[in-house]
């Protein structure tokens, strides 16, 4: 992404912030605009911080060779759990050569090591930070006793909108 289309983006995001804050406070007053307010830079933050996420998940492995043979896409398609990786000879027992297969499945299912490497995205540190900003945001303003849903739901989904809407328009041209 240039760093035009990124000025664009924040030119566009900082106009939704004043227009949208601007209708709240005008149509439901002062609280709502905190409300309002509150939750769109929050609902924004996450989105920064899982597309920072991504974008170095995606950076990090375009870096790294892949440390295996990828699979022909149509023998993966065709032979999606190997069965006719290796000739077999015909003398065989059914029982036996189904109980092989099933061990090699296992075998293959995935561990707790592929487990925790996708689910490294998901975890990061910038995401779950940004999350716990909005629900420390969504804990003040309960506690101060100024919670008004509506806005605060209008503010959290239009940012996230906003944002993939003005991406995928980007893109398209």
């Amino acid at each position: 992404m240039t760093t035009k289309k990124i000025r664009n983006l924040a030119a566009l995001l900082a106009a939704a912030a004043v227009a949208g804050g601007a209708a709240a406070w005008y149509i439901f007053g002062s609280v709502a605009l905190l409300n309002y307010e509150t939750g769109f830079f929050s609902a924004l933050l996450v989105v920064a911080a899982s597309s920072f996420g991504y974008w170095q998940m995606v950076h990090g492995s375009a870096e790294s060779s892949p440390h295996h043979e990828l699979q022909d896409e149509t023998e993966r398609i065709d032979d999606r759990f190997g069965l006719w990786e290796e000739d077999l000879p015909q003398e065989q027992d059914a029982a036996k050569v189904l109980k092989e297969e099933r061990s090699r499945l296992k075998e293959k299912r995935p561990g707790l090591k592929s487990l925790l490497k996708s689910a490294k995205p998901a975890l990061s540190l910038y995401r779950l930070g940004a999350y716990a900003v909005l629900l420390y945001a969504v804990y003040r303003l309960v506690s101060a006793g100024v919670f008004d849903p509506i806005p605060y739901l209008a503010g959290a989904g239009a940012a996230p909108l906003i944002t993939a809407a003005a991406l995928w328009r980007m893109n398209r041209s």
